[in-house]
């Protein structure tokens, strides 16, 4: 492969080259490559695929990262495949794939794509809570990586490396755990679990071109942070990026609900090599959803409660009611019209709009 090669994204040029390099040597200080990276071994890059969206948006994990990645794993004579699940593929996988740039990061380097949703799935139970993960991820590869993108989160205010283990689970049943955990502090349970069955051996964060503001979609800023990150535990990636972004780390439902299993070390002894500065990065506010106790059932959340409208870019494709886990969400002359008594504000369709077409409106005047 010529390492030089340079990807252009329409925002930003990316050297293969210059990121093997950075990324080489931060595996090195964060431990060396895991176990299963041998000459023979079959490794999953799991990215984050969140839309069908061009890489220059900053939403999903750059294809120059992956194929950085995957040359230094084929370097080291690996077999390497790429996948993930996106929310609402109803048009398949091969448009998420192109428009993402993940074919050109495979092409580039003879590493294969595979569809979560094609390759099967099996019940897995945890903590006395059953979830359905694709088969990717429990069977058929030697080490598992997590190559995730940086951002922030309407819902779960910043998503990194535990939130991308959502993907792992295929098809509709992400939108099925947004129906049953109609909180960010339910959902960050679900997280968790399925943060600990993906075992990931080793965690990447692309922050080259992240997002803060309104994301993980188009309503997001982007920006140039130009930084990587890369830990073998997830946990600690999240932590302190969330720190280094402003957010204290106790105040990312998923890292309290980590640390609250044990599954990483406090804050003030993890060791980091190197530093970012984030300046005026915006992080959406705690959602209220989070203020109104279990026992105040629906109807405190009906109250309370607003839904996402469609604005005049809406053309009633219907992307946002085909990948709704509640069926709130209806198509009358020709555009989205969402049913507020019903939805859950879970954003699935603020996510996956393709054409960024999903306002939303938060109560009291909240950001």
């Amino acid at each position: 492969m010529n390492y030089d090669v340079v990807i252009q994204d329409g925002f930003g040029f990316y050297c293969v080259r210059i990121l093997r390099d950075a990324i080489a040597s931060m595996v090195e200080d964060a431990g060396g490559w895991p176990p299963g990276t041998s000459t023979g071994n079959r490794v999953l890059l799991k990215v984050n695929m969140l839309a069908a969206k061009h890489p220059a948006r900053g939403i999903t994990t750059h294809p120059a990262v992956v194929a950085a990645v995957s040359s230094l794993l084929r370097d080291r004579g690996c077999e390497v495949f790429i996948g993930d699940s996106p929310g609402g593929a109803v048009k398949g996988v091969e448009r998420y794939w192109k428009n993402c740039g993940f074919n050109t990061a495979a092409e580039l380097t003879g590493a294969k794509l595979i569809s979560f949703e094609g390759s099967g799935s099996k019940k897995i139970s945890i903590h006395n809570r059953e979830y359905d993960i694709a088969l990717p991820i429990l069977e058929g590869y030697d080490c598992r990586i997590n190559l995730c993108k940086f951002k922030t989160h309407m819902y779960t205010r910043l998503t990194n490396a535990l939130k991308n283990s959502f993907g792992i689970v295929p098809g509709l049943g992400k939108a099925m755990l947004h129906m049953r955990s109609p909180r960010p502090v339910d959902l960050a349970v679900n997280i968790v679990d399925l943060y600990e069955i993906a075992d990931f051996s080793l965690h990447i964060s692309d922050g080259i071109l992240c997002m803060d503001g309104r994301g993980p979609s188009t309503d997001g800023r982007r920006r140039h942070e130009g930084f990587l990150a890369v830990s073998r535990n997830g946990l600690y990636l999240d932590m302190v990026l969330s720190q280094m972004a402003g957010l204290p780390w106790n105040q990312l439902d998923s890292n309290v609900e980590a640390v609250s299993r044990g599954l990483g070390k406090p804050f003030a002894e993890i060791t980091v090599h190197g530093s970012h500065e984030f300046v005026d990065f915006d992080i959406p506010a705690r959602s209220y959803l989070n203020h109104i106790p279990r026992w105040l059932g629906s109807a405190a959340r009906l109250v309370l409660r607003t839904a996402p409208v469609s604005n005049d870019l809406c053309t009633g494709c219907g992307v946002c009611q085909r990948a709704c886990p509640v069926d709130a969400i209806e198509i009358k002359n020709g555009r989205a019209k969402m049913k507020k008594g019903i939805c859950i504000m879970c954003l699935c369709c603020h996510e996956l709009c393709p054409e960024n077409a999903i306002e939303l409106k938060l109560p009291f005047g909240r950001r």
